[in-house]
């Protein structure tokens, strides 16, 4: 395709009538309109008027430089780009050229004696080793972090943050290449401490602070606390808050922290041109999540990681979700001989809305039925291929838009996605229908619990195959917490497999009741401690293993080609499988991630 030199020069374009680049590229990845030569592109990531679709280039360019002439793109690499059209108004997802893989997802948070348990002392404290995570990088996206506190900053008052992107504040510098947030250097920050810290962006939230602490954070012998690899350097992107259009497709509430799938994609591959601009390998931790898509790491940004995990001194450590017993997966078969299989799920009282999908395997064509809380009956819905229906219900004034797509880019499963808005409350029951031969087995999951009320669930529900995405990427990193003290899981761990079958998550890391000194603790302010426990904790302890071990095999010079793939081999060798197990197992994975076990396993 004429576009595909295009997809790793890290600027933005805008296409003309003819598919072909403009004539025209700004400076700084701001791009410019093709067809009058105006600059309309420059806000178009954050411009509520503009969608935002995920394209691939290989499967999706020609297609849909054909159907929307005018637009703005983004590469991301890899094959990958975003795509900005101008199309103002609510989003429905009914058009049929808009399949499912190009919405971005929206993902939430995975939170709700540890070093000594996953070996990082051992190897810190060994002659041979003293590994500390000196000249790499640790990678965090997510809320951003509070960069006045003391895990943060050297001993002579200076950040160790390398770079930062707040892709929300539009007031600054922008970083060069993209065309929203404000840019950070590590002067700017260093300035902005000395002179106003009240300018640097803050971590609302708390959340990527706790991940970069328990990850990177400064060793404070006093508070008794260290980071896994507290020399390592931090790259942090703060996420930006999702556009209107996608939280009201979604139904998020507005006090319900989430992100947007197309933001993250852009956000690694910062990190990645900060870690190639720096020469230095860098660990990135992944503590977000979502229950849409199809489970078997072929959604976009599942490919993204997985692609860029086979780069050499890069590495994903991803939280596995914390969905086990949330009650938002169902899995069921429609027996042969038999019409269809009914699911029952309750709704809560006041849920605004949210979306349910169903997956199968071809050649089995599936298709649903309906009967509401008040006993209205949908009979079987037979739906075409991208076919979309808006149904209502009477008299609770539910709205259910219902599509069947042929599912993610690469696997070609099918998935009915069905858009709950306003839905009544109470008990209620949908009728599966399977046509043809073959496996009948399917799959429905609900959004994360962060994004339902308590009471919206399946009424029996499946705890196996709730990993949450992406923590379902081939060759990224997964981890299940568990709690250190009792050596038992965390009682909401999500449980693999992947749909395909595939062993997630790999390992298992401290995440229960993980406490670090709070930002003002660190700051010299009082002496608290602040705790939080999930999968996204016990994916920070792996980010700042991965650090230790790029540590040793980049910078020290000893295994040049270590990716994350080549990472995960050997955290798994070196794993503690303690208890009556046989691994791997859908729990615990391959075991407790030891480092320096899996050194140790390095010389056998």
């Amino acid at each position: 395709m004429g576009n595909m030199q295009y997809q790793q020069t890290g600027k933005t374009h805008c296409f003309n009538d003819a598919g072909k680049p403009g004539a025209e590229e700004a400076e700084s990845g701001r791009a410019w309109a093709c067809t009058n030569g105006t600059d309309v592109c420059v806000d178009a990531a954050i411009d509520e008027s503009y969608q935002n679709y995920l394209i691939d280039y290989l499967l999706d360019g020609a297609t849909f430089l054909e159907n929307y002439p005018s637009l703005c793109l983004e590469p991301a690499g890899n094959n990958q780009a975003i795509v900005y059209i101008y199309q103002p108004g609510a989003f429905t997802g009914e058009r049929p050229d808009i399949n499912y893989n190009k919405v971005p997802r929206l993902y939430g948070l995975m939170t709700s004696r540890e070093l000594e348990e996953t070996g990082v002392i051992r190897v810190r404290r060994s002659p041979q080793l003293g590994l500390r995570g000196i000249g790499t990088l640790v990678g965090i996206i997510d809320t951003g972090i509070d960069l006045t506190s003391g895990m943060f900053r050297y001993e002579d008052g200076s950040t160790k943050v390398a770079a930062y992107w707040d892709q929300g504040d539009q007031e600054g510098q922008r970083p060069e290449g993209y065309s929203f947030g404000r840019e950070w250097s590590r002067e700017a920050i260093d300035g902005a401490l000395t002179d106003n810290p009240r300018e640097l962006p803050r971590d609302e939230n708390g959340h990527g602070t706790f991940l970069a602490a328990i990850a990177a954070g400064r060793e404070d012998e006093e508070a008794d606390f260290s980071g896994a690899a507290p020399d390592s350097e931090l790259v942090v992107v703060k996420l930006k808050r999702p556009k209107k259009y996608l939280l009201d497709f979604y139904s998020v509430r507005d006090d319900v922290w989430a992100c947007q799938e197309d933001d993250v994609i852009l956000a690694i591959r910062y990190v990645l041109g900060i870690s190639t601009a720096l020469q230095r390998p860098v660990s990135i931790c992944i503590g977000i999540g979502t229950n849409l898509g199809g489970h078997s790491g072929n959604g976009s940004l599942e490919r993204y990681i997985s692609q860029n995990s086979l780069l050499p001194g890069v590495s994903f450590h991803i939280a596995s979700g914390n969905e086990g017993i949330s009650g938002h997966h169902f899995r069921g078969n429609v027996p042969a001989g038999e019409e269809y299989e009914t699911v029952e799920f309750n709704v809560a009282e006041g849920e605004n809305g949210f979306i349910m999908e169903l997956w199968g395997d071809a050649p089995v064509t599936f298709s649903v039925g309906l009967i509401s809380p008040g006993g209205e009956t949908v009979e079987r819905i037979q739906l075409k291929l991208n076919e979309f229906r808006s149904i209502r219900f009477f008299p609770e004034n539910t709205v259910l838009q219902i599509r069947s797509f042929v599912g993610e880019t690469v696997g070609g499963e099918q998935v009915i996605r069905m858009n709950f808005r306003s839905p009544a409350a109470g008990l209620w029951r949908l009728r599966v229908y399977a046509e043809g031969q073959g496996n009948r087995t399917f799959n429905l999951w609900m959004p994360i619990t962060n994004f339902l009320k308590e009471d919206t669930f399946f009424v029996s529900p499946e705890a196996t195959d709730t990993l949450t995405s992406p923590g379902d990427a081939i060759y990224g990193i997964t981890y299940v917490p568990y709690d250190a003290a009792s050596q038992s899981l965390y009682v909401r761990a999500s449980q693999g497999y992947t749909r395909d079958g595939r062993v997630k998550p790999d390992l298992a890391a401290p995440g229960v009741d993980v406490h670090i000194p709070s930002p003002a603790a660190a700051s010299g302010d009082g002496r608290r401690e602040i705790s939080r426990s999930g999968s996204s904790v016990a994916a920070a302890f792996g980010a700042g293993i991965g650090a230790l071990m790029q540590e040793w095999a980049i910078v020290q010079g000893n295994d040049l080609s270590l990716n994350g793939q080549n990472m995960r081999f050997y955290l798994i060798q070196g794993a503690d499988r303690p208890g009556a197990y046989d691994y791997p197992n859908r729990e615990w994975g391959y075991g407790m991630v030891n480092i320096y076990d899996a050194f140790l396993s390095m010389r056998r």
